[in-house]
């Protein structure tokens, strides 16, 4: 499974000079909770997150002190580029999904830009888009398989799909076992792939 099979495309975006309330109605409109920051050539340079635009920017509540809060003085920030991360780690579109879920685990982010071949943005893979292949039925993932290997060629072999895990009965030789093990692990929501080497029964049978 890679990235560009299940990356959300045309990603919402911002600028450096994004005013923070436009950015903030930005992430409330879109249901999301960061998005990447874009040159005007379109070049990614950063990330803005829900808590980059909101640090900073909720007063204090008298009515939770005994004694009046300090009031604030200092003007919260304005644009986007006063608040955001600087870009320091994104994902290539043909990158494996499950790189891209390494990256998110190990730094703790809910989403990572997507990069093509030649630095454009051409999308953003969040835990969301994980979750959501990862969900597929199994019915559904039966479908797929059976075309897949009927399309490869092999209309004989057997798919069987239980909670993601998939067992492909028919394919004898080392060559034909390897096309189906990497065949069936290019589908989204499958999480494993076992070959079972026994013949496949006959309509005689």
């Amino acid at each position: 499974m890679l990235v560009r099979e299940i990356m959300t495309t045309s990603p919402v975006t911002a600028r450096r000079h994004t005013p923070v309330r436009e950015a903030l109605a930005l992430l409330r409109d879109h249901h999301i909770t960061a998005m990447p920051v874009v040159t005007s050539a379109d070049r990614l340079c950063g990330v803005v997150a829900e808590i980059d635009l909101i640090r900073d920017r909720v007063l204090p509540d008298p009515r939770a002190h005994v004694l009046p809060p300090e009031p604030v003085t200092d003007r919260p920030p304005a644009y986007v580029e006063d608040v955001m991360t600087p870009v320091t780690v994104a994902v290539r579109a043909n990158a494996e999904v499950s790189v891209a879920v390494d990256i998110m685990a190990q730094r703790g982010l809910k989403s990572l830009p997507v990069l093509d071949d030649d630095e454009a943005l051409v999308g953003v893979v969040s835990r969301s888009d994980v979750t959501a292949a990862l969900a597929r039925d199994d019915d559904t993932l039966d479908r797929e398989l059976t075309a897949l290997v009927s399309k490869l060629g092999h209309p004989d072999w057997l798919v069987a799909v239980a909670d993601g895990s998939v067992v492909i009965t028919g394919p004898e030789t080392p060559k034909d076992r390897a096309l189906a093990e990497s065949a069936a692990a290019t589908v989204a929501g499958v999480t494993r792939v076992r070959i079972d080497q026994s013949e496949t029964p006959t309509s005689e049978e």
